[in-house]
């Protein structure tokens, strides 16, 4: 058995809602794949009730909290000092969520710890992205009464090597 990272992580749903919607997701990486990591998204904000699961490059991750990066499926960029918005694209659509910059370097700290960084330059790993399950995320999903008059624009996918949508 591989060693692995899990780190919960709370993300804010970027959508057309009037607030933003807070979920937690957890943050993994396994030492068997150690090039990549993966974000699991809950059952509840699927649109298919399973978790969503995202796996691309960690040093896609890396180099997105200091600067705007990626140019396929997932893309990462700093969000002022304090945030990080990722960014999912589907054949369905796109998904937007901001994380706190601090948990994504604790978690990052830890994979490097496990497998340092010269294995993406020996390896020559791409920023490509993979969702593995699910059929994206729904990011009006358990939404109040109020918010249910509100326009939805929830997306799905379930093709390999495309995004949450």
């Amino acid at each position: 058995m591989s060693p692995t990272v899990e780190q919960p992580a709370k993300v804010r749903l970027i959508t057309d809602a009037p607030w933003p919607r807070t979920v937690s997701v957890l943050l993994r990486y396994d030492g068997e794949d150690p090039l990549a990591l993966r974000i699991v998204f809950p059952p509840e904000v699927s649109l298919d009730q399973d978790e969503v699961v995202w796996a691309f490059a960690r040093d896609l991750l890396e180099a997105g909290l200091r600067l705007p990066c990626g140019d396929g499926d997932v893309q990462v960029w700093p969000c002022g000092r304090a945030q990080t918005v990722v960014e999912f694209h589907s054949p369905d659509g796109v998904a937007v969520v901001q994380f706190d910059s601090a948990p994504l370097r604790r978690f990052l700290r830890s994979c490097y710890a496990m497998a340092p960084a010269r294995a993406e330059s020996e390896a020559g790993a791409g920023a490509g992205a993979t969702e593995v399950s699910g059929a994206g995320i729904d990011t009006h999903a358990d939404v109040d009464a109020d918010e249910a008059a509100t326009p939805k624009a929830g997306h799905s996918t379930r093709a390999a090597a495309s995004g949450v949508g």
